[in-house]
């Protein structure tokens, strides 16, 4: 390798160690890196990444990563054993690629720290609010439950089936999921234009501008057996979505997905933010599919604070039949494509798929990784009764 070479890997090394050494030691550098440079890099991504429509560049970057690290291996494995007579030619294939790797190294190490890894660091959604000290309890956690359980209730009879209750709906749910949280969004920004705003409208602001269509996942069968609902990928800032799961499943995840991409990396703020846009989407099939997944984490939380007392659990409002048959995540049909088309058994794909999760979100600062997602229903008490509402 030249020393020039040399050179730019070392740059993009240190100024990547170093925004990640801010984020972590320098309090308020993520709150100003998300405020104001990375929507810079989310405007050019988007823009650049939207031309290609339906294709996640992300998602195929990584499969050409994959086959590109296996082809170095051979190369480098074939050097060092001398399997084959090593020809000037091959000599200068060798160290040409090896450059290039460790080029594309530290360019995906960068993007990796300003697209995902410091953004870990951004202050707590709901911190320096009225409802930073607010104690949960279990009458706001029961109350919080009986009022999801009854406005999913509600909903679930609105909507055409067809002769399997299977949910039809026809409508541009990507573009829609995108006018939805430009408007939460907007709304926060004319709040505060305005000398009104709202506890968390000063984040909420971020979510205005542009936004690239929800893209599908090329492989959404083998996130299927990961049973991952969307995905966000920082080397492209795209949101991603499963295009075999359950109809229900849609709107939630692509504002979810979009919410990744304006910069909220934390599982649990991405849930809840994608909650309060369709909730206030006014488009009602938006509003049950927020509610049925607010709901899957909520229900979780009463049935274990409710565990040994099933006259308290007698009295709860039952969910109905529909609101359970929609909270799929598959339907049976898709879920048999899967199996048949599966090189690896779904166990072992979603093992190993919740251990590189909770390792990254541990990494990360994430102290209880995966089980991080389930502070959704901590965001929502905030919300709802924490004096922010």
């Amino acid at each position: 390798m030249s020393k020039r070479s040399i050179l730019f890997k070392i740059i993009l090394i240190c100024i990547a160690a170093f925004e990640l050494v801010l984020s972590i030691f320098v309090k308020g550098f993520s709150d100003l890196y998300l405020a104001y440079v990375f929507p810079v890099w989310n405007i050019f991504y988007a823009r650049v990444f939207g031309l290609f429509k339906s294709l996640s560049v992300g998602e195929l970057l990584i499969y050409l990563a994959v086959v590109y690290v296996l082809f170095s291996i051979v190369l480098w494995i074939i050097g060092l054993v001398n399997l084959i007579r090593k020809s000037d030619a091959f000599k200068k294939l060798v160290s040409v690629n090896t450059n290039v790797f460790f080029n594309i190294l530290a360019v995906v190490i960068l993007l990796q720290v300003q697209n995902c890894f410091a953004l870990y660091h951004v202050t707590p959604l709901f911190e320096g609010t009225a409802a930073e000290n607010y104690v949960e309890n279990r009458e706001d956690l029961i109350a919080l439950r009986e009022m999801l359980v009854k406005r999913a209730n509600e909903l679930s009879v609105r909507f055409e089936r067809n002769d399997k209750g299977e949910i039809i709906y026809t409508s541009d749910m990507g573009g829609h999921a995108v006018i939805t949280m430009q408007h939460l969004g907007e709304a926060a920004k004319e709040r505060i234009s305005a000398g009104h705003p709202e506890a968390l409208d000063n984040k909420l602001k971020l979510l205005a501008g542009y936004y690239s269509q929800p893209k599908p996942l090329l492989k959404s069968d083998f996130f299927s057996q990961q049973y991952i609902c969307g995905y966000y990928f920082p080397f492209s800032l795209e949101a991603n979505y499963n295009k075999l799961m359950y109809v229900t499943n849609f709107p939630n995840t692509m504002c979810h997905e979009l919410a990744h991409s304006k910069g909220f990396i934390f599982e649990d703020e991405a849930n809840f933010i994608s909650y309060l846009a369709c909730l206030n989407s006014k488009n009602d099939f938006f509003v049950y599919s927020a509610t049925i997944e607010a709901l899957s984490y909520v229900n979780v939380e009463v049935r274990r604070e409710l565990a040994v007392e099933p006259e308290e659990r007698a009295k709860l409002t039952p969910i109905s039949e529909l609101v359970s048959f929609d909270a799929m995540f598959l339907t049976e049909a898709a879920w048999q494509e899967v199996e048949e088309d599966a090189w690896f058994k779904t166990e072992s794909v979603r093992k190993a798929s919740d251990a590189f999760i909770d390792t990254n979100l541990t990494i990360n600062g994430v102290e209880d990784g995966i089980q991080s997602y389930s502070r959704m229903t901590d965001l929502l008490l905030k919300y709802y009764y924490g004096g922010v509402y």
